[in-house]
């Protein structure tokens, strides 16, 4: 291909490139485990960005809907092929082979959960101990987990391929039809180094090149991420210094909004806007971006999604009534609200579950889910760049991992992490989510909100009370999102306190 387009022979070039991609995909279909197929897809993107390349060089510029249908086919497609499939959940042993490993995978989650409590809670002991104690839990949970990740994908050998949905091509005109009038969606792609955007309304399918170099807006995010971990470990002492603090984080907020959202406006128009990042992009907050005068979240509202097939299958998801809402929390010195958040909560729904403290085990909200038109979780988050997939929620008796999520039959409509950086993912190759947020929307659900950073625990109780009070009241998770970032920022101006929540998925 790359030879065909050297000698501008660009018909055998798209041939070429065409052919690797139907390969590739030939090729990755029948890996057995999700990892396997995230995996594999990381070093072989070159032909799907070189037919993104090919269509964007069209003299005419009528390629333009053909170069997002590359991009789109090289994004997040193990996501994909999860969502609302049981590839990843344990199904009853067919044999005494798989009856053992059955049985080794309860043995080494118990385990796992023993160490993790062990390396959370206070050290007992000689303090002079405590190093070597915690090298050695430390090495013990990397062992088992590694044992457990080989362990699940033989279970899932046998039967995940069956139970995969098969990806489809991405139905342009379906996603328009989706959007309609009011909504846009903004799909970032790299090109030579560089951010571009696709553009897609319901009517049309646009592109702008050139938005900013990879490694300066990188540098941009890092400095921005910089000015809001300043706040991470208490804004008490730093209250003289709010405004200018408040000053430096909007001047980053401002430089990105110019770069990667000013040269759209024309596009954008009014609309609602839908945001699919592209690596960096991830780790941005597009609602709190500032264009000199407002931020985003004050025009307009603003949602995620992984890819546009991703949202697709999100907003074709059943809808019912949000009556039935399972509550989790569990309070502590760090979070000293998570009780006044959980029972304003429990006031807005006809009925509800409610598990605090040690009522939030492992087996208690497992059982519980399932039954929830909302599952709301206000419990510490951990995030683990090391290992994305044992990125966890903490509960009363151990730890509920992306594995785990995998497990939860979920029929909710809304799920909501109101704890420390739920949202915060490895992004793989591919745009491929690796942490909280691939568990709980391949469990089933179509809507996700979740943090970016360390929240702060009084200003995500009162988030949540006015998030709840306008859903219940018949706004869609967006505009009651919109509604509480607006009021918190009224209150508490710097966008550490307001803006770390973020809604993925159907809107």
């Amino acid at each position: 291909g790359l030879l065909a387009a050297a000698r501008g022979d660009l018909g055998a070039s798209a041939a070429a490139f065409h052919q690797a991609i139907e390969l590739i995909e030939t090729m990755r279909a029948p890996l057995p485990a999700d990892e396997f197929r995230t995996a594999f897809i990381a070093d072989k993107l070159a032909p799907y960005t070189e037919m993104v390349r090919l269509c964007l060089s069209d003299p005419a510029g009528n390629r333009v809907a053909e170069a997002f249908y590359y991009a789109e086919r090289a994004r997040a497609r193990a996501l994909l092929e999860l969502l609302g499939t049981a590839e990843q959940r344990l199904t009853p042993p067919r044999d005494t082979f798989e009856a053992t490993l059955v049985e080794r995978h309860d043995e080494l989650r118990a385990e796992l959960n023993w160490f993790y409590s062990q390396i959370n809670r206070p050290f007992e002991g000689d303090i002079g101990a405590y190093p070597a104690a915690l090298s050695g839990w430390q090495a013990a949970v990397r062992d088992r987990e590694a044992a457990l990740a080989g362990l699940m994908r033989q279970l899932q050998q046998g039967a995940a391929a069956g139970m995969r949905n098969p990806t489809q091509a991405l139905d342009s005109a379906r996603l328009q039809q989706a959007l309609g009038s009011d909504t846009a969606l903004v799909s970032f792609f790299e090109l030579n180094q560089q951010f571009a955007a696709f553009v897609v309304t319901g009517d049309d399918i646009s592109v702008v090149q050139s938005l900013g170099s990879v490694p300066a807006v990188t540098v941009i995010v890092e400095q921005l991420r910089f000015q809001l971990e300043t706040l991470r470990y208490g804004s008490a002492k730093l209250h003289s210094h709010m405004e200018q603090l408040t000053a430096r984080t909007r001047r980053h907020l401002g430089e990105l909004y110019s770069r990667l959202l000013r040269p759209l406006e024309d596009r954008i128009g009014a609309r609602r806007l839908i945001i699919a990042p592209h690596q960096v992009l991830h780790y941005v907050p597009f609602h709190a971006l500032y264009d000199g005068a407002r931020y985003l979240i004050e025009q307009r509202e603003v949602a995620y999604t992984p890819s546009a097939q991703v949202l697709l299958h999100c907003l074709e998801h059943d809808e019912r009534p949000l009556n039935h809402a399972v509550l989790v929390g569990i309070q502590d010195t760090r979070t000293p609200y998570v009780r006044e958040e959980i029972e304003a909560v429990a006031a807005h729904f006809p009925t509800h579950t409610l598990l605090l403290d040690q009522q939030a085990t492992l087996d208690a909200v497992q059982r519980a889910a399932p039954r929830a038109d909302v599952l709301h979780l206000a419990c510490h988050g951990h995030f683990r760049p090391d290992n994305p997939l044992f990125s966890a929620i903490e509960l009363s008796n151990g730890q509920l991992t992306v594995r785990d999520t995998y497990q939860l039959e979920l029929q909710s409509q809304l799920v909501v992490l109101s704890a420390c950086e739920t949202g915060v993912n490895d992004i793989a190759p591919g745009n491929e989510l690796l942490g909280l947020a691939r568990g709980f929307m391949s469990a089933g659900t179509p809507a996700l909100l979740m943090s970016l950073w360390a929240v702060d625990d009084a200003s995500t109780a009162r988030t949540m009370e006015i998030f709840y009070t306008h859903l219940r009241q018949g706004m869609r998770p967006a505009a009651a999102l919109r509604q509480a970032q607006l009021a918190v920022c009224q209150e508490q101006p710097h966008p550490f306190f307001w803006a770390p929540f973020t809604l993925l998925g159907r809107w």
